[in-house]
């Protein structure tokens, strides 16, 4: 005889998913006329929210290839300074890919920070204009309604680091909550694409207004192509002021040994003892030794001049930047969908905890 008897499980399964589903049916109509006035609030919103510009660039990275370090013999030299001039590790190109991670860099969005535009005829820095950036009342009701959370964390974050300062340790920066929010509002503000297909790179630059959208993604432009330039020269520039520094070292010397024997010739005039010809040579190994070595780190630093030349690379703008025209946003159907469904998740979840707390309530009292 086969027992049809439902186990405890399947009976507790049956009951969980029967709870879950009733509240909801029978609170069918309250929840979608809540999501709907939640969606009308949230497209009222995105039309309240100030309009934002984009401004964008489009350049093509060019460089040439890097022939390799200097001569043997200067690289000899050099190692007996405890120089390596030949590795490929100090310096290298930054390959497009990697452009995005850049920006993700906190020096470089320093950099973007620090540099100067051009706002209502004053230059300040761009910096500057994020903190004293007008908001909008629409703002102000989103910071302080669905805002306040972070809001909140950021002040207690705030007095936390006014009473526990970090000792500043060598390479640890330490970076006030009011900095690490600049430095977030780069990368919601910034984008970098990399084509790999046609080798092209895209700055693109979101601001409220059009020109500071236009003048952030030319300093973005500059500042990268910098920084690119930096990096890729690091190694040639090493080897240009190593064998600078040996030159003019070198041609004190040379100059000094040049001195000296012109004197003694002077002073020897019509002497031609066995002692004056063998100063007098020795002085002449002296000199042609220096000026060997004076002559060869001439030609050594006019190779490093070139090569440093050669490393440089260069980019050409496709598409340079232009003074924004239409807004991109806000998209008002994205803010009506999202605060449709904030407003489907939070009455749903109203009513599903409706009863059990209610029930809670009446046993706590109850029992009191």
């Amino acid at each position: 005889m086969t027992d049809n008897t439902p186990s405890p499980s399947n009976s507790e399964d049956e009951i969980d998913l029967r709870d879950l589903i009733l509240p909801l049916w029978k609170a069918r109509k309250q929840i979608l006329l809540i999501a709907t006035l939640c969606g009308i609030l949230g497209y009222i919103i995105g039309f309240l929210t100030p309009p934002t510009y984009m401004a964008s660039s489009t350049f093509l990275p060019q460089t040439s290839q890097d022939n390799g370090g200097i001569s043997g013999s200067l690289g000899g030299l050099a190692s007996l300074t405890g120089v390596n001039l030949n590795t490929s590790n100090l310096g290298g190109e930054i390959p497009p890919s990697m452009y995005a991670t850049v920006l993700a860099s906190e020096p470089f969005r320093k950099r973007i920070l620090d540099a100067k535009i051009w706002v209502n005829g004053d230059s300040i820095t761009y910096r500057t204009y994020l903190e004293n950036i007008p908001k909008s009342g629409i703002s102000t009701l989103k910071e302080y309604t669905i805002g306040l959370p972070i809001k909140l964390i950021g002040l207690i974050s705030f007095y936390v680091e006014k009473e526990q300062v970090p000792a500043k340790l060598e390479g640890i920066q330490h970076l006030s909550s009011i900095d690490y929010s600049y430095l977030d509002a780069i990368l919601g503000k910034i984008d970098i694409v990399n084509d790999p297909n046609l080798g092209i790179v895209i700055i693109s630059v979101e601001e409220n207004d059009p020109f500071v959208a236009a003048q952030v993604t030319i300093t973005t432009e500059k500042v990268l192509q910098e920084w690119i330039r930096e990096h890729k020269i690091k190694r040639a520039k090493m080897q240009y002021d190593f064998i600078e520094k040996q030159f003019l070292a070198k041609q004190k010397d040379f100059f000094s040994i040049q001195d000296q024997l012109a004197a003694y010739r002077d002073r020897n005039q019509n002497v031609l003892s066995a002692s004056y010809l063998t100063q007098l040579e020795r002085l002449q190994a002296q000199f042609d030794l220096l000026n060997s070595v004076y002559t060869d780190l001439a030609k050594q630093k006019e190779q490093a001049a070139i090569q440093l030349n050669k490393a440089t690379p260069t980019f050409s703008v496709l598409d340079p930047v232009k003074l924004p025209r239409g807004k991109i946003g806000p998209k008002k159907i994205k803010y009506l969908a999202i605060y449709f469904f904030l407003g489907l998740i939070l009455s749903s979840s109203y009513y599903l905890a409706k009863k059990p707390i209610i029930k809670f309530i009446s046993d706590l009292k109850f029992k009191i």
